[in-house]
């Protein structure tokens, strides 16, 4: 059963066992199912009981017991990934848990550096850290503007290398102008 929840401002969407089950299994069977057979699937895994593991819809039968376990693990990942974020920092933003760092901001420097490169930015942090901030954010995407994926320490050393602070000489007096 599709639950709507109210958050604050934000609606949040629950899903219960018959969503998740049809969610797996329209994955796995996208390009077999028309969307007409699709939502008689949708109907049929609804009046299903939660204990039940095997389904019947017309010539069709399921056992749907490797789906039931697979989203058990899942499930089980998600909730041990959770346990390493606190949803509710400083700012009301996702933070890895007894740090102040936001996860979505590790998650996405993940995106374009190595986890060892991001270990010598945030030295605090330790790769199992890191990993629940990347499955976090996969999860719970950010809302609105995206992080960079680079650091500022990462983005300052590469300009250094390229010598952008180099002092080439002098600039004379520097005055300001009129704007005209």
């Amino acid at each position: 059963m599709v639950q709507a929840r109210r958050t604050s401002i934000l609606a949040s969407r629950l899903l219960g066992p018959a969503e998740l089950r049809f969610l797996r299994l329209a994955d796995e069977l996208n390009k077999d199912l028309t969307p007409a057979g699709r939502r008689r699937l949708y109907g049929a895994l609804r009046k299903l009981p939660n204990g039940a593991h095997k389904f019947q819809l017309g010539r069709l039968e399921l056992d749907l017991a490797q789906i039931d376990t697979d989203l058990k693990d899942r499930m089980a990942r998600l909730e041990a990934v959770r346990d390493g974020i606190d949803s509710k920092g400083d700012r009301g933003e996702a933070v890895i848990r007894g740090t102040t760092v936001a996860a979505h901001l590790i998650a996405a420097l993940a995106r374009d550096q190595a986890v060892d490169a991001i270990l010598t930015d945030f030295p605090s942090l330790t790769r199992d850290q890191i990993d629940a901030a990347v499955e976090y954010a996969k999860a719970y995407p950010k809302r609105g503007r995206p992080y960079p994926t680079k650091s500022l320490k990462t983005t300052l050393a590469a300009l250094a290398d390229v010598g952008a602070f180099d002092d080439d000489g002098d600039l004379g007096d520097v005055e300001p102008r009129p704007i005209p």
